[in-house]
């Protein structure tokens, strides 16, 4: 059967993105920060090697809010399929 193998590719396709959108949302509010465009918040710099690396827990904590706000907003898979 085909289900396990597309299962598997659509997990880790929304692991990629689930990724690259955090990735994207702390380099904007990083840069934000830098340009006085967003309040000061906490960036902590993950590792010493790559000045890229940082986790922010404020907006963390914001994405976590807002899937789960996303999720419980829908609350069916059938309606989040739809408006994806």
């Amino acid at each position: 059967t085909v289900y396990w193998p597309m299962f598997v590719i659509a997990l880790m396709a929304a692991i990629i993105a689930s990724q690259a959108m955090i990735s994207a949302t702390f380099s904007i509010v990083k840069q934000s920060v830098a340009l006085g465009c967003f309040p000061n918040v906490k960036v902590v710099h993950t590792s010493q090697n790559h000045e890229g690396q940082i986790y922010i827990p404020e907006v963390n904590t914001l994405l976590m809010l807002a899937c789960a706000g996303v999720t419980l907003g829908f609350k069916t898979t059938l309606k989040l399929g739809n408006a994806y």
